[in-house]
């Protein structure tokens, strides 16, 4: 009985040693593998300043169409 205790005690240990080098290779793997791809700083870069840029055009247009309301109600 001490044999196949030992014999099974051994599998254990063996199975246990796999489980742990294929959890170590998973690990390295996911770090050595390429991530998603990065956002294009240039790109994002390039939509804020349009984004900027039509916001200002927006602000741009009130400020006209005040200013000239104010000039109609003045001239009336």
């Amino acid at each position: 009985m001490e044999e196949n205790w030992y014999a099974v005690e051994q599998q254990v240990r063996d199975r246990l040693n796999e489980a742990r080098a294929a959890a170590r290779t998973g690990a390295l793997n996911r770090g050595l593998a390429l991530s998603g791809r990065r956002p294009n700083s240039v790109g994002i870069t390039i939509i804020r300043l349009e984004n900027w840029a039509l916001a200002r055009a927006m602000q741009l247009c009130l400020g006209l169409s005040r200013a000239l309301a104010n000039v109609r109600a003045v001239t009336k």
